[in-house]
């Protein structure tokens, strides 16, 4: 099965939690490569090793934080 892959994520919208996930701060616009946008709000968490809609967003945020 070809996963979906994020194209365009803005780390400003997301903090780093203490656990290692993540929690979106301010409305967010993730986008795919196949240009699909997926409207974040604030408060959604993402966890390490949790995809949403295929998409693994600690995983994109972790290696754009270089972390």
């Amino acid at each position: 099965k070809n996963m979906e892959e994020i194209a365009k994520i803005s780390i400003d919208e997301y903090e780093r939690r203490p656990d290692g996930s993540w929690v979106c701060i301010k409305n967010s616009d993730i986008t795919t490569k196949s240009n699909w946008v997926i409207r974040v709000s604030p408060g959604v968490i993402f966890q390490k090793n949790r995809r949403l809609f295929g998409l693994n967003v600690a995983d994109a945020l972790d290696k754009i934080s270089g972390n």
